[in-house]
């Protein structure tokens, strides 16, 4: 027993000493612990506050969008830009001003806020809505190449139909019948057979039907 008890004499004056060695030591490191601790939350409180400026930002020109109102919309997407270009939002805001460029028949405007969303996006799905409309515009502006360019890249399969209607819009614009009407068809095999989408392809593709003088399917 005694000596046990002078062990945990021995072992307790060590500790003592040691901590008299590296108070110093320790109270930095706690102190830094603190700081990244406290460092770290203040970081993650500003980026929401900053994504919820942004946010905001984006349902005031969305909302200008929908009233048709250019010059407010111009000043939320211009103020948006300047505080939060990488955000997500600064990409759905172009695509809302392409929407509202489209409405005022401005399709060249329009094309740049797309391709402008299209060079930003970070996310896949918005990479996609910005490459179809934007395919969609050159189309309407007469350069169904151009179109065709932007979807030479297979797509993921739930956007198999839309790449194939949009290319077959572009072949149909060229008036290449068989290839419009070839990628209807691929279209149309890629849609589910209760989609309500099937009605508009499949009229589309009896024109081509009807443009080389054959029956319909």
């Amino acid at each position: 027993m005694v000596d046990v008890l002078k062990s945990d004499e021995e072992q307790a004056e060590a500790v003592k000493k040691w901590l008299r060695e590296n108070a110093g030591s320790l109270l930095t490191g706690l102190l830094l612990g603190l700081a990244v601790l406290f460092g770290g939350k203040a970081w993650f409180q500003y980026r929401e506050r900053q994504a919820e400026a942004a946010s905001n930002q984006y349902v005031q020109l969305a909302l200008a969008v929908e009233r048709n109102d250019e010059q407010q919309a111009v000043a939320f997407h211009e103020a948006l830009l300047k505080e939060h270009s990488g955000s997500v939002y600064a990409v759905l805001a172009a695509l809302q001003m392409a929407r509202l460029q489209i409405g005022l028949e401005k399709p060249e405007a329009a094309r740049a806020q797309l391709q402008w969303a299209l060079d930003h996006a970070s996310e896949e799905e918005h990479r996609h809505i910005a490459r179809l409309r934007l395919a969609r515009v050159d189309i309407a502006l007469g350069r169904p190449e151009a179109a065709l360019e932007l979807l030479q890249a297979p797509p993921p399969a739930p956007w198999q139909a839309l790449y194939e209607e949009v290319r077959g819009d572009a072949a149909l614009a060229m008036e290449k019948y068989d290839e419009a009407r070839e990628h209807y068809r691929k279209a149309l095999a890629a849609l589910p057979e209760d989609s309500q989408a099937r009605v508009l392809l499949e009229a589309k593709r009896d024109d081509t039907l009807r443009e080389t003088g054959q029956k319909g399917e």
